[in-house]
């Protein structure tokens, strides 16, 4: 198979068609799984896409299992839970960065916008649930630095043979619609300099799109590298739902089949000897209407009906619901909002119990911080700075704290560590800098006062 350079040299749109389509079974089973995660941040699991019992079974509709009409698909929403824990915990507040110069400072926050927080959040749920999220960055028409997140399914890097190195191209398949309102296949080949476009359509295959007017299918971006970005969930590059799904789908399995139980089996079964009707469509027409039923012996025996309770087992399902609960946030590394767990808690105890989210929350920060990385160069080249600057990544956790206990000991390290440090730690502070012009304010007020 020729290489992809060699490919776009000579625009052999047949070899590309067939690298194109070995590259996306290449990474099938991985965008398998991406789908999936998805899917059940969606709460769409298993249970739910789970065919009919009786389809199952090979059973035709008019042959349906008397005893098993019931077939309720209860999906339960564990891996949205556990991915919002992580992504409220370590994005409520989105990473600030520091190249230590006021005036960067500013022109950084600018260019990254009000929408940087919805976007981090955004790219952190990829992750969560795809393995990787992919930030992509451009210049819109008004000459702006724009940038989004961009679905796992639709990124296809190429890497060269160095190890750890950078992706030397990166394609964008995706759908689309043509001028004629038809679905066709869009194929972007970015590199560091410039971005091809081409077009795939079932009738003339692949070839050069020229949509817009462009003469030429290739355009220099200008953003000084590959402006695509991967920020990985962790070393494996593999989502959470991994680490839960067969204890989930255990979970719904049980619930759902608990509830078919309660359908199928009727409080009060009727149990006919030597019934005297035709059917049981008559026994029941019989019951309702005359409030009897006509029964008849046979050969000396007495015809009678009895009634049957069948009790449904709960005591097992329960203790079971509870174990697969539990370890669904031990494998998750999440925390479990049962109220027991709270209550007027210390701060050790409170720690104690982000225990398991914080070594998730930190597994992902460390990839994160490579992904800022990349993206602040193509930012920093973008703004015309010095890509190659030391930016500082300042990350702040979200979680429930013994404020009490924080502003005791804010209070008693006065004098032992400096009042920024202190300010900047205490639980009412949002906003150091600002708390610190306050206090300096109040003080000059003081002091004019006592002069007076």
């Amino acid at each position: 198979m020729k290489n992809l350079p060699k490919i776009l040299e000579t625009n052999d749109f047949k070899a590309m068609e067939s690298y194109l389509g070995d590259l996306m079974a290449e990474h099938l089973k991985e965008n398998n799984f991406a789908k999936e995660g998805r899917l059940y941040y969606e709460n769409e699991n298993a249970i739910r896409r789970r065919r009919p019992i009786d389809e199952m079974m090979g059973k035709a509709k008019l042959d349906k299992n008397p005893l098993r009409s019931g077939d309720f698909k209860i999906s339960h929403n564990w891996h949205q839970l556990l991915v919002n824990q992580k992504v409220a915990y370590l994005f409520s507040y989105p990473p600030s960065f520091d190249c230590g110069s006021a005036v960067y400072n500013a022109k950084i926050a600018a260019a990254l916008g009000e929408d940087f927080s919805r976007i981090v959040k955004n790219l952190a749920i990829d992750a969560a649930n795809c393995g990787v999220g992919w930030l992509h960055m451009w210049k819109d028409a008004e000459g702006r630095f724009a940038y989004t997140t961009i679905a796992k399914e639709e990124i296809y890097p190429i890497y060269g043979d160095v190890l750890g190195g950078k992706p030397q191209y990166v394609l964008r398949v995706y759908d689309a619609l043509d001028h004629e309102g038809k679905v066709v296949e869009k194929i972007e080949v970015w590199d560091k300099e410039s971005v091809r476009f081409f077009i795939k359509s079932q009738k003339s295959g692949i070839a050069k799109d020229l949509a817009n007017g462009m003469v030429d299918n290739c355009v220099f971006h200008g953003m000084g590298n590959i402006p695509f970005v991967p920020f990985y969930n962790n070393r494996s590059k593999i989502g959470d739902l991994a680490m839960v799904k067969d204890l989930i789908d255990q979970y719904d399995l049980v619930v759902s089949g608990f509830a078919n139980d309660l359908a199928d089996i009727q409080e009060v079964i009727f149990v006919l000897r030597n019934y005297g009707g035709e059917d049981l469509n008559t026994f029941l027409s019989d019951l309702k209407r005359y409030k009897a039923i006509k029964v008849e012996g046979d050969n000396g025996s007495d015809g009678g009906v009895e009634t049957m309770k069948i009790e449904i087992p709960v005591e097992a399902r329960v203790k079971f619901l509870d174990l697969l609960k539990k370890q669904i946030f031990i494998s998750g590394q999440g925390i479990n909002p049962d109220p027991e767990s709270f209550g007027n808690s210390s701060g050790v105890a409170l720690k104690y119990l982000y225990s398991l989210l914080e070594i998730k929350a930190g597994l992902l920060e460390t990839e994160f911080r490579s992904g800022f990385k990349g993206f602040l160069e193509i930012l920093l080249h973008f703004l015309g700075l010095d890509e190659n600057m030391p930016v500082l990544q300042i990350y702040s956790r979200n979680s429930i704290e013994n404020e009490m206990e924080d502003a005791e000991i804010a209070a008693k390290s006065q004098g032992i560590v400096s009042q920024k440090t202190i300010v900047r730690n205490h639980p009412w502070v949002e906003d150091a800098e600002q708390e610190m012009m306050l206090l300096h304010k109040e003080k000059e007020h003081i002091v004019v006062e006592d002069v007076e």
